[in-house]
């Protein structure tokens, strides 16, 4: 790296990456269903997302630090352009697998090349501001996306409404591919002459970051337990109506869009244990309280400060983890620090809808609850640390 680069180089590629992530978030488990699919079977549909972090995240975390940052970034926004035209072709729950595992694997290359570059361009100071700004950036692309993908849903046919959605989709990300060939520079520290190269051998994971995962493996799977069977418990107990549906999750949208950079700010000043810990203590509550709900009004405000637990609590955790990372070896702490979250997430969405289907359809929101507590109390209790982040 020659000269002083900004973060915000990564905003734009974030951007138009990000256009059909959210509509997927929303109408997956939605259109899964129409297509005849379970609980469970959505659920594995999230699964198999996940497995596939865990199988490439930790590769990516190599090649980042053996080969550098920017054409993993490149060929992230190249392979999410490939899934959205798979996407646009799925009409059945096997293509929607296979489309899954696909974005798992443009995931897999985008997340932590994002994260490590933004730490490389980064200071402890000004860490989190940056890495909620990201969350930002991505939000509103994605906002954008869902109202492009339902605006054509409910102008077409939804058949040919999908398939237009999904290949701008597509256009968005070689766009954002094409941004990022122009303007992001490498960003890998220059490795020093005794750098003797053994991918895993003397990696420095640090006690704290040891608890940093296992706290992260109790949320991550605590959030992927309810995560494929909100939209259909919403469907069984509220409404069916999709355009109510979108606007009981726009609040939530809003607060991604704006919060994460405020709240970061709040870690880089405070502490990140401290604001990731009151992150999930909100989010467990409200989540437990989401079965007594009496309608769906309650449930858009419960839910919508749901999100600014999560705004709280993710520009946190993701600094914390380059805070603990040496130089030449970001890439690779970052991909053994989301194959731990990976575990937990590819966990939870097929129990979580295995209990929807079999136990009971409030068990998901109690389990949740119970677990965020228990994340809070240990973030709390054992992350903590003077406020300098060393």
């Amino acid at each position: 790296m020659t000269q002083p680069v900004s973060p915000g180089v990564l905003h734009k590629p974030l951007f138009f990456a990000s256009f059909p992530l959210i509509f997927l978030s929303f109408s997956l488990p939605i259109y899964a269903k129409a297509l005849g699919a379970s609980a469970m079977e959505i659920g594995g549909l999230f699964t198999v997302f996940t497995i596939s972090l865990i199988v490439i995240r930790p590769l990516v975390g190599v090649g980042l630090d053996r080969h550098g940052r920017r054409w993993f970034l490149i060929s992230a926004l190249l392979v999410y352009a490939a899934t959205s035209l798979i996407f646009s072709r799925a009409s059945s729950l096997e293509t929607l697998y296979l489309a899954r595992l696909m974005q798992g694997v443009g995931a897999s290359l985008m997340l932590i090349t994002v994260d490590t570059i933004t730490t490389d361009l980064t200071t402890p100071a000004d860490r989190a501001v940056a890495m909620g700004r990201n969350t930002e950036k991505q939000t509103r692309g994605g906002m954008l996306g869902i109202m492009l993908g339902f605006t054509l849903i409910g102008a077409l046919q939804q058949s040919l409404g999908w398939q237009i959605a999904f290949v701008g989709y597509s256009l968005m990300a070689l766009l954002g591919a094409f941004f990022a060939f122009r303007h992001v520079p490498e960003t890998r520290p220059e490795q020093d002459g005794s750098f003797d190269w053994h991918p895993w051998r003397g990696l420095d994971l640090k006690p704290r970051l040891i608890r940093l995962m296992m706290v992260v493996f109790v949320a991550g799977f605590a959030q992927a337990l309810i995560q494929p069977i909100y939209l259909i418990y919403l469907q069984d107990h509220h409404t069916v109506n999709m355009m109510t549906l979108g606007w009981a999750f726009f609040p939530a949208g809003l607060v991604y869009m704006l919060l994460p950079s405020r709240m970061g700010k709040l870690s880089d000043r405070f502490g990140r244990a401290e604001i990731m810990a009151a992150g999930f203590l909100l989010t467990g509550l409200l989540y437990s309280a989401f079965p007594f709900l009496p309608n769906l009004i309650w449930l858009v405000v419960l839910y919508t400060l749901s999100a600014v637990g999560g705004a709280m609590a993710d520009p946190a955790r993701q600094a914390m983890v380059g805070d603990l990372a040496n130089d030449q070896e970001r890439g690779r702490v970052y991909g053994v620090y989301e194959l731990v979250v990976g575990i937990g997430m590819s966990l939870g969405p097929i129990l979580g809808g295995w209990i929807y289907d079999n136990v009971g359809q409030d068990i998901p929101f109690f389990i949740n609850g119970a677990l965020m507590l228990l994340a809070a109390a240990w973030a709390g209790l054992t992350l903590r640390v003077d406020r300098t982040h060393q």
